[in-house]
C-alpha cells in the first residue's frame, strides 16, 4: 500500500476493530506542491464518523512530518464519510463538476484550435489568471506548476494567454481541468482543447470546473455535456496564525524593512 518513490511521500493506515471490520485510507505528499492529498479511504459498508476522524488524524500527522501545510480530500457531494472528515477538522473550500466530454467528430477538430503546450515563459500570464479567477483564500490549494502534469495553454489572436488546462491521463480516462477568461468564447476552446489532448486509445475524457468559475460549468451543461459526479473539495489546515509581539512589530517599522504580514507555524495536533 505505499509507493516507492524518491519525489512522493506516501503513507496508509489500516483500523481494526475486529476481523470483520476493518478501515483503511492513503495520504501522498508531492515534493513540489505544499498540500498533502487524501488518495483513498474504505473498508466499511457503514463508516463509524469516529474511527474516520482518528485515521484522518493520524494521517494528517505524516503530513506535518512531511512539512505540509495542510491535507486535501475530494469527496462526493453527498458522501458518508462526510461527517467524519468534518470531525478531523476538514473544511470546504470549493466544490466541482464533473463532464463527460461530447464526442466531437474528427473534421471538426481540426479547427479554431488557439491551444499549445506550456512553457516556462506563460508562468507569468497563468499567475494573473488565477489571481483574477480563483478566490484568495482557495488560491494555496491550486498549484500554478504542476512538474508531473501535462498542461496546455488557450491564446488569443493577439497572442495573450486567456486560458489553460491540466491534463492528467489515466487507464480509465484522461481527466481535463481548465481555467478560462470569462471574455472569451468557450465553444471554441473546448472543441479545440479535445483535439489537442493526446488520446491514442480513445478512452473516455472528463471535463471539471470548479465553483469559482460557474460560467464554464453553465455552458458545458448548455450545450449537451453530460455531467456525471458533483465533488467537495475540502481541506484541513495544518497551520496556524501566531500572534506577533507588538515590541517586534515596533521595531520593524522603526528599522524600516517590513516584510510579510502574519507569520504561519506549524501547529500541534490538538483534539477536534
Amino acid at each position: 500500500m505505499r509507493r516507492v518513490s524518491p519525489t512522493v511521500f506516501q503513507d496508509a493506515l489500516i483500523w481494526e476493530a475486529d476481523e470483520s471490520r476493518t478501515t483503511f485510507g492513503q495520504i501522498e505528499k508531492s515534493e513540489s506542491f505544499n498540500f498533502a492529498q487524501m488518495s483513498y479511504m474504505g473498508g466499511f459498508d457503514y463508516p463509524d464518523n469516529s474511527v474516520v476522524a482518528l485515521i484522518l488524524e493520524e494521517l494528517s500527522r505524516f503530513a506535518q512530518e512531511w512539512g505540509a501545510l495542510g491535507v486535501l480530500a475530494d469527496l462526493p457531494e453527498h458522501s458518508s464519510l462526510f461527517e467524519g472528515f468534518r470531525l478531523a477538522g476538514f473544511t470546504i473550500w470549493a466544490r466541482q463538476s464533473v463532464y463527460v466530454f461530447p464526442k466531437i467528430p474528427v473534421e471538426d477538430n481540426q479547427t479554431g484550435s488557439t491551444w499549445r503546450e506550456y512553457r516556462s515563459v506563460d508562468k507569468h500570464a497563468l499567475s494573473r489568471l488565477n489571481k483574477k479567477y480563483i478566490p484568495a483564500f482557495s488560491q494555496p490549494m491550486v498549484p500554478l506548476s504542476r512538474k508531473f502534469e501535462m498542461r496546455f495553454v488557450a491564446v488569443s489572436l493577439k497572442n495573450e494567454c486567456i486560458g489553460y488546462a491540466d491534463i492528467s491521463i489515466g487507464t480509465k480516462g484522461v481527466w481535463v481541468q481548465p481555467l478560462i477568461d470569462c471574455h472569451d468564447n468557450y465553444a471554441d476552446l473546448l472543441t479545440g482543447l479535445s483535439a489537442v489532448i493526446p488520446n491514442p486509445t480513445n478512452r473516455p475524457m472528463y471535463l471539471c470546473t470548479r465553483s469559482y468559475q460557474p460560467q464554464l460549468g453553465n455552458y458545458a451543461e448548455s450545450v449537451g455535456y453530460e455531467k456525471v459526479e458533483s465533488q467537495l473539495l475540502m481541506v484541513k489546515q495544518l497551520v496556524m496564525r501566531e500572534k506577533v509581539d507588538q515590541r517586534e512589530i515596533k521595531s520593524l517599522f522603526e528599522k524600516g524593512s517590513i516584510e510579510g504580514s502574519v507569520p504561519l507555524t506549524q501547529s500541534k495536533n490538538k483534539p477536534s
